[in-house]
């Protein structure tokens, strides 16, 4: 982890920012984090994942959501939840590309105040796992900043790190694009899925990071800070 990600993973900056938080965001900092010395087999994820016209938070916007959460070390379909988002601005066609959603799709769909009424609750209290994160938090901090006078900080683990660890630790060459999802699926043994869906990349990260976690810790035993990001 970098500077800039400890001053941002700090509990400094957490309670800088529940200062400064209104609506359902400081509902989210009234409950506690997740403890760094728990065991990861004791703590629930959520696997989030973004479609956005774009890859810059102060210019681009997200335009889906998904989400699936990991209890007791395994996916809780049941929990998945996928929405559409409607923009500001019309989807770009270099966007719409990627990942086939069009204004038409969006035009009815709600803004993101709506979806983050429905996500931070889920969050709270548990950890955020993503396959490159600071897309996610990017995101997500900027939404919740501009409505809720704050960002959006919590423990994260990111699935493209776990990866780079273990990249470096083994000392094999680093081959292009070798840390992309379905390739690190790939590497795990896991099933192929179509990409940019939201909920559908969620779900992938979910059972990426189980696969990454089986192989560390088969016996349930490590603890959260070993694999934050």
């Amino acid at each position: 982890m970098g500077l800039h990600e400890k001053i941002l993973d700090s509990q400094v900056y957490r309670r800088w920012n529940r200062k400064r938080a209104t609506g359902p965001l400081a509902q989210f900092y009234d409950i506690a984090p997740v403890a760094s010395d728990r065991h990861i087999s004791d703590i629930e994820f959520v696997a989030l994942d973004l479609e956005t016209t774009g890859l810059n938070p102060k210019n681009n916007e997200i335009i889906s959501v998904g989400w699936v959460l990991i209890r007791n070390r395994g996916v809780d379909f049941s929990s998945a939840q996928h929405f559409l988002v409607r923009p500001t601005k019309d989807v770009t066609e270099s966007s719409a590309v990627i990942h086939g959603i069009l204004d038409s799709h969006v035009a009815d769909a709600p803004d993101i105040e709506t979806v983050l009424r429905q996500l931070l609750p889920v969050l709270a209290g548990r950890v955020l796992l993503a396959h490159h994160a600071p897309i996610e938090l990017g995101f997500l901090g900027r939404a919740c900043k501009k409505l809720y006078g704050a960002s959006l900080q919590l423990p994260t683990v990111d699935t493209l790190v776990l990866a780079l660890r273990d990249i470096h630790r083994q000392g094999i060459p680093f081959k292009s694009g070798a840390l992309k999802l379905q390739n690190l699926r790939k590497l795990h043994n896991l099933p192929p899925y179509r990409a940019h869906n939201a909920l559908t990349d969620a779900m992938a990260t979910a059972e990426l990071f189980l696969a990454q976690i089986n192989k560390r810790d088969p016996k349930g035993e490590l603890e959260l800070d070993r694999v934050l990001r």
